[in-house]
């Protein structure tokens, strides 16, 4: 894909985008004025979820860019944050709290790569469902893994599918996948943000998002 190939408003990537970029406006008018959890696990999950946010805006802009291969392995960076936003919330102990809320050292960052891999996280939730984690959450990371991980790593480490998608070209709807699962974790993202508000004014209307998108989340999100 190239630059001008979505110039036109009825190519179907520059609607995807555009529907992209109304969910996440969405999200920033539920989410813009609330009040967050202050507490350390709270700051750590919210700055996670910040963090997942952003690599959402830049996936979006590599796409628009005409640079989707590259998008594309930030999509794997936006799950990992996502799913360390999730654990920090729902089965982090406190030691690793204040592993990731502690000043950058070189003796703070020894201590953080010590964490567990995004498998062990999703497990360690997994563990807690039925408790005070919601089995939907902890479902959702589970089959996001199953079905993504493997091109997402390819993507990141120079796998075959960058490879080939640099040969033989990036199809279309490969390219309005990719942004639908991209805005599936920002949904969840939000999600887990308005679980950090504990705000019913909030979280309500945010469970209404999803219908409203439909066309723009994957399979995986939709009601």
């Amino acid at each position: 894909m190239s630059e001008t190939e979505h110039a036109d408003s009825d190519d179907p990537l520059e609607h995807m985008l555009q529907r992209s970029k109304a969910l996440h406006e969405r999200f920033n008018e539920l989410l813009g004025d609330a009040e967050f959890d202050g507490s350390p696990r709270g700051e750590a999950a919210l700055g996670m979820c910040l963090v997942a946010m952003e690599h959402a805006t830049a996936l979006h802009a590599l796409m628009a860019l005409g640079m989707p291969t590259s998008a594309a392995g930030l999509m794997r960076l936006q799950f990992e944050a996502l799913t360390r936003a999730m654990w920090l919330i729902y089965a982090a102990p406190e030691t690793a709290i204040e592993k990731l809320s502690a000043p950058l050292t070189l003796e703070a960052e020894q201590a953080a790569k010590n964490l567990p891999s995004a498998k062990d996280m999703i497990d360690q939730i997994g563990k807690r469902v039925g408790q005070d984690t919601p089995a939907a959450a902890h479902q959702m990371l589970v089959h996001f893994k199953d079905i993504s991980w493997n091109a997402m790593n390819s993507f990141v480490h120079g796998g075959i599918h960058p490879l080939r998608r640099n040969a033989d070209g990036f199809p279309m709807h490969l390219a309005l996948q990719v942004l639908r699962n991209s805005n599936g974790l920002s949904t969840m993202t939000a999600m887990t943000m308005a679980v950090l508000t504990g705000d019913k004014a909030i979280t309500k209307p945010m469970s209404k998002v999803q219908p409203a998108f439909a066309d723009c989340l994957p399979d995986l999100l939709k009601p």
